[in-house]
């Protein structure tokens, strides 16, 4: 790869980044998630409060108000708490359907050759 191509392909990805912190900033209505590193910080809220209600789905919300320590630094543990309660029954829906197989495909049809 020549180097003004990986420039501006490492600009895009800058851009990108900055774009989608915007999205989730108006998405949320939380302003630090313009912010990168604060942005990492919700989904990684996200990500762990989907992870615990699939390892064990007999889990009831109750189970699930338990915030885990994610970091000492109270901007960042505030973070990850609005994105752990920031999950949905829809979020939680929709994690558990990408585990699952489709149920809803059609059967495979065998080709006739006649």
């Amino acid at each position: 790869m020549s180097k003004p191509s990986l420039v501006s392909s490492n600009l895009i990805k800058k851009r990108r980044q900055a774009l989608q912190g915007i999205q989730a900033a108006g998405c949320f209505g939380i302003p630090e998630l313009k912010n990168p590193r604060y942005l990492a910080c919700f989904k990684d809220g996200r990500r762990a409060h989907l992870k615990a209600y699939l390892a064990n789905q007999n889990t009831t919300s109750a189970d699930l108000e338990t915030i885990p320590l994610y970091s000492h630094h109270a901007t960042r543990q505030s973070l990850f708490a609005q994105g752990w309660r920031s999950v949905t029954e829809l979020d939680r829906l929709r994690a558990r359907a990408r585990l699952s197989p489709c149920q809803f495909q059609p059967p495979h049809k065998e080709p006739q050759h006649g």
